[in-house]
């Protein structure tokens, strides 16, 4: 199995402008009389500034999820939906910032499917994995993620390994029965590498297509395009 992070790896996203996000939530509710986008804006800073910084007694760092920052401003205001919290996460998500799929992402992921090799998605995002699932499917339709585990959902962030090591209890595979892509060095590579996966690092800003090279005495794969790495695993597995 290939897992892969998100932000920066599957997606470019520009800044997070939660405002422009919660805008177009509060547009989606049934009643978006009952407030206005300063009134959530303002909520949605006071929240954050609270709740930021959150951390586990052995010191690793939480997520707090986005479902309950969501509830907290809508039942504050007295917003109502008919839709379930998972799609209220993904139009948030939707129209908080920019966002491009990044080039080679499909024809690695066709690729992987024709070889029957598996993916899914480990991420530090707020969002569920059912708003993340709901956000990936609508900008990569084909990607065939078998599913979508966020920190959100356990709270943990890379690069704690129980959130690797509930992946693969999920997944029933050893880690060294998967890679893991990422653009992060230190909550994707050393923390899967920590688990026994192998790390693949994307940096686009690498003079050097693809090359090994070794972290926690263990290889990675470095780079900086994702073709390169669709043609290595070819080769690979001729």
């Amino acid at each position: 199995m290939i897992l892969f992070d998100v932000g920066g790896t599957l997606f470019d996203d520009g800044p997070c402008i939660p405002i422009d996000g919660l805008s177009r939530l509060r547009l989606a509710a049934k009643n978006p009389e009952v407030t206005d986008d300063k009134a959530l804006a303002l909520l949605w800073d006071e929240y954050m500034n609270e709740i930021s910084g959150l951390k586990s007694k052995s010191g690793v760092s939480l997520d707090m999820p986005l479902s309950a920052a969501i509830k907290y401003l809508t039942m504050k205001t007295g917003l109502r939906f008919d839709i379930s919290t998972p799609e209220q996460e993904e139009i948030f998500d939707r129209y908080n910032s920019t966002r491009k799929v990044i080039d080679g992402i499909p024809e690695l992921l066709d690729t992987l499917h024709s070889l029957s090799i598996r993916t899914a998605l480990i991420s530090n995002n707020a969002m569920s994995g059912e708003g993340l699932a709901n956000a990936v499917k609508r900008w990569i339709p084909n990607g065939r993620f078998e599913f979508f585990l966020t920190s959100a959902d356990i709270l943990y962030c890379k690069p704690c390994k129980d959130i690797f090591l509930s992946a693969l209890g999920y997944a029933g595979l050893e880690p060294n029965d998967c890679w893991y892509c990422g653009d992060g060095f230190v909550p994707d590579i050393i923390g899967s590498s920590g688990v026994g996966m192998t790390p693949v690092l994307i940096n686009t800003k690498s003079e050097t297509d693809l090359e090994i090279n070794q972290v926690n005495d263990k290889e990675y794969i470095a780079v900086n395009n994702w073709y390169a790495l669709r043609d290595y695993i070819l080769k690979i597995t001729e």
